[in-house]
């Protein structure tokens, strides 16, 4: 790889962090620098008896867990990972270790032909175990049939057929071949070739109203409702392009680490690498280089590749670079966890929602040490802004023998909200009444009338619906739509020259930024502003991002009065003073900005009085945490809540079954606005990157994008995530509508789709027989039965 760029040295060596904004890590460069590559477990389960590195060639370097000069693991929250797996493996693909060199390619070959050595026992007594133990059920997540016993079995049998036979595995110090993981099933409570029972990491219950009772009186609640109405959705984090997948490039230099990565959470990063490679925290240097994409790698993800790259630059003492292969970042870091929601609710004729029955199931592979906060964040989105009268949440994480997943604070409640807006359509489509009006009919923002347990302090939600059913013509596009789809389906005749199918869909949901309810990170944001002695102002944060760094530099300079380009962020923190909460969930606009006011204000009456520099520190206080009761789970959760409503027109082409969006409208309520042009820009980047996640391995195209702004008094709020909490369930209930089928399902695929056409027809053949015909037919059987005796 030619050399692009060498690192530049840091100046304080005791600053735990430097952005770098115009550097990818994958461009990095030094004489002398070893390319490196993981090796990992080709099954996820078994005991480790051996790994084959004979005639690795002269420069090349292969370490494991016994090399590494601390721990082998890693502590994160409250749980601990293994930075290499040592005996026992966990999960399919789990790092076994990893080898260097200075060639690319032959490193990646290299890792492919290292072979590992399994206990034959263990392999055969999972197998045994798993075969007697066969017809337990299988906790449904996202993408199993629920209890299916021939479903169940054909995934056995793959699954058994994926693994070499039992006479053909290795006697004692013979070897295994690396296995593709991509070929090996997973079954959630027989994965892999092992008896691995799911366990709960996590749980959140929510019950009132009638729910509080005993004996399940709720089934009455469901009986004797004019509609009860159920719908099951999953919407899978999808993988973006990756323009850099994760890595890293580490060195020393002068006895200090310096490590090159798009980490979000230096202060652990660097505790990681202290803790495993017995390296004191002021001898390492973090530089935060470029995030290419909205979700890098998670929270934690990452450091393990770091930690493992740092580990093989310590010992080589050369500087390494590690770069995951597309089909490794794909495989094994998932950006994010699978969320199955099912919705169960009852409905008078009137249209007001009585009861909701909401369940919850999430994959989090291996471990995940997020994952109390999933559970309570997709537990609190769950019923979104509708008021039900009787609500019943269970939300659950699950383990399973997949990679350890992460999270996604900016996103980790959109699935919650994809399934509760397309829910919304299902009822109203049912109903015959209008999308809007449901939801109108069920938005209480009276908090003495309200009957949920949380209160979302939204300005203007009725406002922000009416203008975006004003500008996009959602009422009339909707029954004409649809009128159009019921007409076809009933006909079920298509022209050679059929017109495109056309549907719109609408979505409203809000974004909480400040969680006063976080086990994992307290709402402990602070913001200090230093005016310097020449006349400067220093605000010491995280860097945010270029518009949010425009705004804060903005509001600084007319409170102080004094010009922008004298106001600087920087981010070189000592390490006693580092930030310890990752960066995506200490960079709150809402939060910081606030503080930044605060600051700003009390230098402002101290200047002319004190001497320089002046400086000012500020958090978050004590009465505002008051607003939320974390024992019983109610209260205000958020300091700040943005709310916005999306329509979505779509066009399906009847031939190709490929999808072109006509429209998109969106109307925000975020309180006070700082910039509407950064604004805007930031809402159409959240757009082109969410249309790149709709379908499988393609972007839809969109027409036009209108935006507007309801203005409002409230603290300003995030305005990125809540594109992501709207645009998947206007896409998928405009593609319902089209389709006259529920999509459920996202990303979809153009089979999803066509498999969705067949199925409408074949309802409307069934509800068409007579009473006549089904007698016709029973005789037909029983004569057929007589004959064959």
């Amino acid at each position: 790889m030619p050399e692009k760029r060498k690192p530049r040295r840091k100046e304080s060596k005791n600053s735990i962090s430097t952005n770098l904004p115009d550097v990818f890590y994958s461009d990095c460069s030094m004489p002398d620098m070893l390319y490196a590559a993981i090796v990992r477990s080709p099954y996820a389960y078994g005991k480790i008896t051996n790994i084959n590195i004979r005639d690795l060639p002269e420069g090349y370097f292969f370490f494991t867990a016994r090399d590494l000069p601390g721990q082998n693991t890693i502590h994160t929250l409250n749980s601990d990972t293994n930075i290499f797996c040592t005996e026992k493996v966990h999960y399919i693909g789990e790092p076994v270790g990893i080898i260097a060199g200075p060639d690319p390619k032959t490193v990646r070959r290299l890792s492919s032909e290292i072979q590992i050595t399994f206990d034959v026992s263990t392999i055969e007594s999972a197998l045994k175990l798993s075969a007697a133990d066969y017809t337990h059920p299988v906790i449904k997540m996202p993408g199993m049939p629920y209890n299916s016993s021939d479903n169940e079995i054909a995934d056995f049998v793959d699954m058994m057929n994926t693994l070499p036979a039992l006479d053909a595995l290795p006697k004692p110090q013979t070897t295994i071949s690396y296995t593709q993981p991509s070929q090996i099933k997973n079954i959630v409570g027989h994965t892999n070739a092992a008896k691995k029972e799911p366990v709960i990491i996590a749980e959140r219950i929510i019950k009132t109203g009638i729910f509080n009772k005993s004996k399940n009186p709720y089934e009455k609640v469901f009986q004797t409702a004019d509609f009860d109405i159920t719908g099951t959705w999953t919407q899978k984090i999808s993988v973006p392009q990756w323009s850099e997948t994760s890595g890293a490039f580490c060195f020393m230099e002068d006895s200090v680490l310096n490590i090159f990565t798009t980490t979000q959470w230096p202060a652990y990063l660097q505790k990681a690498l202290s803790s495993a490679l017995n390296i004191d925290e002021d001898k390492i240097v973090i530089k935060k280089t470029v995030t290419p994409n909205k979700k890098p790698n998670g929270l934690w993800r990452n450091t393990t590749l770091t930690v493992q790259t740092a580990l093989a630059a310590v010992l080589t003492g050369k500087p390494v670079k590690l770069i995951l292969a597309k089909d490794e970042q794909n495989r094994f870091m998932q950006p994010g966890t699978d969320v199955q929601v099912t919705h169960r609710t009852a409905v008078s004729s009137d249209g007001t929602i009585k009861a909701m029955k909401i369940n919850i199931q999430t994959d989090a592979g291996y471990s995940n040490p997020f994952a109390s906060e999933i559970t309570d964040r997709l537990a609190i989105a769950a019923c979104s802004i509708y008021n039900p009268e009787n609500l019943y949440v269970c939300a659950r994480v699950y383990t399973s023998s997949n990679p350890p997943t992460s999270i996604y604070p900016e996103m980790i409640d959109s699935q919650s909200f994809f399934a509760v807006e397309n829910h919304i359509q299902q009822i109203a489509d049912k109903m015959n009444i209008l999308p809007m009006e449901l939801r109108l009919k069920n938005l209480c923002l009276d908090q003495h009338k309200l009957k949920s347990p949380f209160f979302f302090k939204l300005a203007k939600p009725e406002e922000t619906m009416q203008a975006i059913i004003t500008q996009s013509d959602f009422n009339r596009k909707y029954t004409a739509f649809r009128l159009d789809s019921q007409r076809r389906m009933q006909n079920s005749v298509t022209s050679f020259f059929a017109l495109p199918w056309r549907g719109i869909g609408l979505s409203c949901a809000f974004d909480g930024s400040g969680y006063y309810g976080s086990n994992n990170f307290a709402c402990s944001q602070k913001m200090e502003v230093t005016f310097e002695t020449d006349g400067t102002v220093t605000i010491h944060s995280p860097v945010p991002s270029e518009s949010i760094a425009e705004i804060w530099k903005k509001t600084a300079a007319d409170i102080l009065q004094i010009e922008p380009a004298s106001i600087r962020i920087t981010s070189d923190f000592e390490n006693r003073e580092a930030v310890s909460l990752p960066e995506s969930i200490y960079n709150n606009v809402s939060i910081m900005s606030q503080l930044l006011k605060r600051c700003c204000a009390e230098i402002q009456r101290k200047r002319f009085h004190s001497p320089l520099p002046i400086t000012s520190k500020k958090g978050i206080t004590p009465a505002m945490k008051k607003q939320w009761d974390n024992e019983t789970f109610s209260g205000s959760p958020f300091h700040t809540t943005s709310f916005g409503a999306a329509v979505v027109e779509v066009e399906l082409d009847s031939y190709t079954f490929r999808e072109k969006i006509k429209g998109i409208w969106l109307a925000i309520d975020c309180g006070e606005v700082y910039s509407l042009k950064a604004a805007e820009r930031a809402i159409r980047l959240a757009i082109q990157q969410e249309l790149t996640e709709l379908v499988t391995d393609e972007a839809v195209p969109c027409g036009a994008i209108k935006i507007s702004f309801v203005e409002s008094n409230n603290n300003p709020g995030q305005i990125g995530s809540l594109v992501h909490n709207l645009i998947p369930a206007a896409f998928t209930s405009a593609l319902s509508l089209a389709l006259a089928a529920p999509v459920t399902e996202l990303p979809c695929s153009e089979e999803q789709l066509y498999n969705l056409t067949q199925k409408p027809a074949v309802q409307i053949e069934e509800e068409t027989v007579t009473t006549e015909d089904k007698k016709t037919d029973n005789k037909k059987e029983n004569t057929e039965q007589e004959v064959e005796k």
